[in-house]
């Protein structure tokens, strides 16, 4: 820590360092407030573990940050100074050192904003993403400086189609990709090719143990499979999004996560429609949430700082997380596009009077947060083509299979299985009258049996949502908490967990198997 601090101090020309606190501690990263003897404040980070892979995911995050600031120009705090190899760093880690973000979390202001400041908020996120999507790149995966990837490591120089040559003369290449679906839950050990890819020239360049070539968005989009089905055949435990292996329950198997990926892989490359919202490749901040956004503290409708570049990366822009997660909530979404009911505003309900003090405030939460997600939609539509097209496909069943065919591993494939099966039903539409025969049939009996499983998993799914109400949690919750929070969650956990199991079990052969589908395990074993 004394040499982090030394770093940091002289980074900003300081002669030493008056403090070090610890100022968050995220899922990825330990970061440090550094405070030097002059008064200087700056942020010390070092990444945790699972932060992704070694050296890439730093000096991505280093680079990115610089083509963000310097060459998008978006509001992204500065880097004095940074170390992305463990083995040669005094700090015996690997740390970035950087500007403090000016101004406060919009968390902590976003739910008091009245309508004109939130409308300021998600003009300004449109403005940003205006600024991603002028710059549109000739491959997929992330950004490096030329110089931070060594001999042998496949890269591709960022020219004509960038906003780079204007602007900036640092050499910014792209390399591997560190977008953390790549690598969560051990997918990072899955011996496989992570670009980049080039979408003119190169094709995509892969480790032997997946090896083709190709030029192109479905390239890429078949890769996705490919990578998804190594990692199905030595996948450990994953997340999943609803409470499997019950009596009665669907039961998933490795052969039917290969079968829903090996027809998933044969339609790929027919999914992307020929136009920018589904193949411009972009660089995208695919995490906006409230805490990653700071505001100015006397004026918190003005954006004053983005954080938490570090698995920022470069892809078609369907495959992006669009809508920024600071406007998603629980709840009602409203209707995209601009026809019948998706033309109302968001209002009241109907029996709001009759509502409760408490209920009518929640009511009223619900519509602004339902407001500014369709001022989102609106005010995209205006200011921004490609991210509104993009908007209105990526609920369609096309980016849905693109989206749960890349996690299978998390039990999600009966509903890749039935997407399949409707976007078979609607070929002639994929591809046109004129294109080539659908490579994928399933008779009436497959049919019936993946309605079947498609209707357990279903029933699964809503078991782990009942769980998730009774615990308090988000619905996507992964099981992670703050420290402070561990023994009173813990404490939660075993109590929901005893009244699952007391009202899932009809005997203690029933509850024994109940207890093996809970989907949240500890590291101190809960005892029956």
């Amino acid at each position: 820590m004394n040499e982090l601090a030394r770093i940091a101090a002289e980074s900003v020309g300081s002669k030493s360092c008056r403090n070090v606190e610890k100022y968050q501690e995220g899922q990825y990263n330990k970061v440090f407030l550094v405070t030097t003897e002059d008064g200087k404040e700056v942020i010390a980070k070092v990444p945790q573990p699972n932060a992704g892979r070694p050296h890439f995911t730093t000096a991505s995050e280093v680079a990115t940050m610089d083509y963000a600031r310097n060459v998008l120009d978006l509001p992204v705090p500065e880097v004095y100074a940074w170390n992305s190899k463990a083995s040669t760093s005094s700090v015996g880690a690997e740390y970035i050192i950087m500007e403090k973000a000016p101004g406060v979390e919009l968390g902590c202001v976003w739910p008091k904003l009245h309508g004109k400041q939130r409308i300021k908020i998600v003009k300004q996120l449109i403005h940003f993403q205006k600024r991603f999507t002028a710059s549109t790149f000739s491959g997929i995966g992330s950004l490096y400086y030329a110089e931070s990837l060594e001999d042998g490591v496949s890269s591709i120089s960022v020219g004509e189609g960038t906003l780079k040559a204007a602007s900036s003369s640092k050499n910014f290449v792209l390399g591997p990709i560190t977008d953390e679906r790549f690598f969560e839950e051990g997918r990072g050990e899955v011996a496989c090719g992570r670009g980049p890819c080039t979408l003119v020239i190169l094709g995509l360049i892969f480790t032997p143990l997946i090896l083709f070539s190709g030029s192109s968005t479905e390239d890429y989009l078949v890769a996705l499979g490919l990578h998804e089905l190594s990692y199905v055949r030595c996948a450990k435990k994953p997340l999943s999004p609803g409470i499997f292996g019950g009596p009665g329950g669907y039961q998933p198997s490795i052969a039917g996560k290969v079968a829903a990926l090996e027809d998933y892989v044969k339609i790929a490359r027919y999914l992307p429609l020929k136009e920018p919202a589904f193949t411009a490749a972009v660089l995208w901040h695919d995490d906006l949430h409230s805490g990653n956004i700071f505001v100015h503290p006397d004026d918190p409708s003005q954006i004053t700082s983005i954080i938490d570049w570090h698995t920022a990366y470069i892809s078609p822009l369907i495959r992006h997380r669009l809508w920024p997660a600071l406007l998603d909530f629980e709840g009602p979404k409203p209707l995209l596009g601009w026809v019948g009911d998706a033309r109302k505003a968001p209002e009241l309900p109907a029996n709001y009077q009759e509502l409760s003090g408490e209920e009518q405030k929640d009511a009223e939460a619900l519509v602004r947060q339902q407001s500014s997600y369709k001022l989102f939609e609106i005010y995209s539509a205006k200011e921004n083509p490609n991210v509104s097209r993009a908007l209105l496909h990526q609920p369609t069943p096309r980016c849905h299979l693109i989206d749960y065919a890349a996690i299978t591993a998390h039990h999600t494939e009966p509903y890749v299985k039935a997407l399949l099966i409707e976007l078979v039903d609607a070929w002639e539409r994929i591809v046109g009258p004129e294109g080539p025969s659908c490579p994928l049939h399933y008779s009436e009996h497959e049919r019936k049996i993946r309605a079947k499983e498609l209707n357990m998993w279903s029933d699964c799914c809503d078991l782990l949502d009942s769980v998730n109400d009774s615990l308090g949690v988000p619905t996507a919750w992964n099981g992670e908490v703050s420290g402070e929070g561990y023994g009173a969650t813990r404490e939660k956990l075993r109590v929901v967990r005893e009244e699952f199991l007391d009202n899932m079990a009809k005997d203690d052969e029933e509850r024994a198997e109940w207890a093996k589908a809970w989907p949240y395990d500890d590291d101190e074993e809960v005892n029956e």
